[in-house]
């Protein structure tokens, strides 16, 4: 299986190749080929990557990261009364 995500997730999680190398498992060979697209990946790989980067494994897979953050001020879910008229960002 393709992981698309790999190469962006690994870089903001400010590691090396060979870092998540030694906290996953996986051979940097191995975590170079995937995120070239050269390999595609075992289930247990994308399991042992997710574990290393600290995330859940379908978000190499393209999925989708929620964030355990409060809501930012000015969100349009969570208005204020009269806030309709206001003008700006």
């Amino acid at each position: 299986m393709d992981l698309p995500h790999l190469r962006g997730v690994r870089m903001r999680a400010v590691l090396s190749q060979e870092q998540l190398a030694e906290r996953s498992g996986v051979a940097r060979d191995t975590i170079s080929k995937l995120e070239t697209g050269r390999r595609k990946a075992y289930p247990t790989t994308v399991r042992k990557l997710a574990a290393g980067l600290e995330v859940e494994p379908q978000l190499l897979l393209g999925g989708v990261e929620y964030l355990d953050e409060e809501p930012v001020e000015g969100d349009k879910e969570h208005k204020e009364p009269g806030d309709d008229n206001k003008i700006g960002f």
